[in-house]
């Protein structure tokens, strides 16, 4: 593991940072399709890509699913909860990390996630992870995206830690750019969802995180 920067709050993203969820994300509507023993279509995870939830379960609908709109998306939520409180690994080299950064008794560590706190929550508690933070942030909760810069502000400013003596952990390049953005100093986690955005991740980031 590379040796990580000295700083008074470290951000950690969840989703492809943290856990090794992105897949699960990415599958969902195949996942779901298969529990309600549907065979899915090949090309299903282009089909629905751009589909808002409510469009998904409407699509599912002419496949064979029962229920209306609102009982599908309860239904596909569920699974995706049921995954995290189950089955959801740490990504490599995490537990060190965070084991190696607890010993820093000036240091804040928190997580920011766009999903829900008790996806988190559950995952957190079953690996046993739950402790090294201060604290769980969602974007719902904060009321802001990570698109830009303001979000990680926003998070700096509740622990009274300047964007400059913090550092943020993310693996998508969108996120990427806004903390840097914020002022952060960023390590990019590497996550095959965003190979194709690799050399982008890598240029803007001020450092790579190696397990």
């Amino acid at each position: 593991m590379n040796t990580i920067k000295e700083a008074g709050l470290y951000i950690f993203d969840m989703d492809g940072t943290l856990l090794d969820s992105m897949g699960e994300w990415t599958h969902l509507g195949r996942s779901f399709l298969l529990s309600r023993q549907i065979q899915p279509p090949e090309n299903l995870e282009d089909i629905i890509e751009t589909m808002t939830m409510d469009e998904s379960a409407a699509y599912f609908r002419t496949l064979g699913v029962s229920g209306d709109i609102a009982s599908i998306n309860h239904d596909v939520m569920r699974l995706i909860h049921d995954s995290y409180r189950l089955q959801i690994p740490l990504k490599p080299g995490v537990l060190s990390l965070l084991k190696n950064l607890s010993t820093k008794k000036d240091s804040i560590l928190c997580v920011l996630t766009t999903s829900e706190r008790d996806c988190a929550e559950n995952a957190f508690r079953r690996l046993g992870i739950l402790s090294y933070f201060k604290d769980i942030h969602t974007s719902f909760e904060i009321g802001l995206g990570k698109r830009t810069g303001d979000i990680y502000k926003y998070v700096c400013d509740l622990y009274q830690v300047p964007p400059s003596n913090t550092v943020v952990f993310e693996d998508a390049p969108y996120a990427i750019h806004a903390a840097k953005e914020a002022g952060c100093y960023v390590y990019a986690v590497p996550e095959e969802t965003y190979r194709a955005d690799w050399e982008d991740c890598v240029n803007t980031a001020d450092d790579v995180f190696q397990p």
